[in-house]
C-alpha cells in the first residue's frame, strides 16, 4: 500500500507539472473543473495552452475535416440539378453564411425562421447543461477568489500586502483562463454533435445507419436548422463574455481593496492589473473566435444534408 500511495502521489505530481493543472470536483460532484494554486506563475497559463489541454485544436480540426467534406458533396449534388435548383441552393448558401456570422444581428432576433425550430430549441442537451454548469461555477469561483479580500490585507505590512495582492492577481488570472478554455472547448465539442446529428439525420433519411450522440427532432427546413444551430452558439458566446467579465470585475475589486491601503508602490500593481484585465479580454475574443469558426464549419454541413441526393 506504501508503494502504490508512492507511486499514486509521484504520477499526479508529474500530470500537475506537465499539464499545468490539477482538477477539483465542485461540491455538488458535477463538473469537474481545474484549481489553480496560488504559487502558480501568471505567465505559465496561456489561453492557447490550456485551449490544447482541453482537446479543443482536435475538435476544430474534426469540424474543419467535416466542412470540406460536405463542400465537395454540395458542389456534387448542385452540380446534378436544375438552374432554378442551384439557384436556390446557392441563394441559401448565401444566408446560412450571414446567419451564421455572430457579429451579425439578426433581423428580428430571426424569430420568424426560429419559431419553426421553438421545440427543439427549447430542449437541453448534457452537453447545454454541462456549459451552463461551468458558467455558473466560474462566475461564483470569480466572486469568491475576491470577496473579503480588503479583511484579508488587515494588519499586514506593506511589503506583504504588496505579495499578497499580486499572488491573488496571478491567481485569478490563471483560474480566469483556464476556465475560458475550458468553456470555449465545450462550447466547440457541443457545435461538433450538433453537427454530427445532423448528419445523423440525413443519413436516417436516406436508409442508412447513424449514430446518435444528440437526439434532436430536426425541422425539415434547413434555414430553421441553421436558426437553433446559430441560437445555440449565441448563448456559449454569451456565457464566455459572462465569465470573462466576472473574472475582471473580481481583479477590479481586488485593486480596490489594495489601493484603500494607499501605498507608495500602487501604481505597479494597477499595472499588472490593468494588462491581466487586458489579456482576459483578449482571450474572450480568442474564444469566440474560435465558436465562430466552429459554426462556420457547419454551413455545408446544414445545407448538403438538406439537398436531394439524386
Amino acid at each position: 500500500m506504501e508503494v502504490l500511495e508512492r507511486v499514486g502521489k509521484e504520477t499526479m505530481e508529474l500530470l500537475i507539472e506537465e499539464t499545468g493543472l490539477q482538477l477539483e470536483k465542485n461540491s455538488e460532484g458535477d463538473v469537474d473543473h481545474p484549481h489553480i494554486d496560488e504559487e502558480q506563475l501568471e505567465e505559465d497559463v496561456t489561453f492557447d495552452r490550456c485551449f490544447y489541454i482541453y482537446g479543443g485544436p482536435d475538435q476544430l480540426e474534426e469540424l474543419e475535416a467535416l466542412s470540406s467534406h460536405y463542400a465537395v458533396l454540395f458542389n456534387r449534388r448542385k452540380a446534378k440539378l436544375l438552374s432554378e435548383q442551384k439557384q436556390f441552393y446557392e441563394a441559401k448558401l448565401k444566408e446560412i453564411q450571414e446567419l451564421f456570422n455572430l457579429e451579425r444581428q439578426l433581423e428580428g432576433n430571426g424569430q420568424d425562421s426560429a419559431g419553426k425550430g421553438k421545440e427543439v430549441e427549447a430542449v437541453d442537451s448534457n452537453g447545454d447543461i454541462e456549459i451552463r454548469k461551468l458558467c455558473d461555477s466560474s462566475v461564483t469561483k470569480a466572486a469568491s477568489m475576491a470577496a473579503g479580500f480588503t479583511s484579508a490585507l488587515g494588519g499586514l505590512a506593506a511589503n506583504e500586502i504588496i505579495q499578497k495582492t499580486t499572488d491573488r492577481l496571478e491567481s485569478i488570472h490563471s483560474e480566469g483562463v483556464h476556465r475560458l478554455s475550458e468553456l470555449c472547448c465545450l462550447a466547440v465539442s457541443q457545435l461538433l454533435l450538433l453537427g454530427k446529428s445532423v448528419i445523423s439525420k440525413s443519413s436516417k433519411a436516406n436508409g442508412e445507419e447513424a449514430d446518435e450522440d444528440i437526439k434532436i427532432e430536426w425541422p425539415e427546413d434547413l434555414v430553421s436548422k441553421a436558426n437553433i444551430i446559430r441560437s445555440k452558439a449565441q448563448f456559449m458566446s454569451s456565457d464566455v463574455i459572462k465569465v470573462s467579465s466576472s473574472f475582471i470585475t473580481g481583479i477590479s475589486d481586488i485593486i480596490e481593496a489594495y489601493i484603500a491601503n494607499q501605498l507608495p508602490e500602487q501604481k505597479t500593481v494597477q499595472t499588472k492589473a490593468n494588462e491581466i484585465s487586458n489579456q482576459l479580454r483578449s482571450d474572450q475574443t480568442d474564444a469566440i473566435g474560435k465558436i465562430q469558426d466552429a459554426l462556420h464549419h457547419l454551413t455545408f454541413v446544414v445545407l448538403s444534408t438538406s439537398m436531394p441526393t439524386a
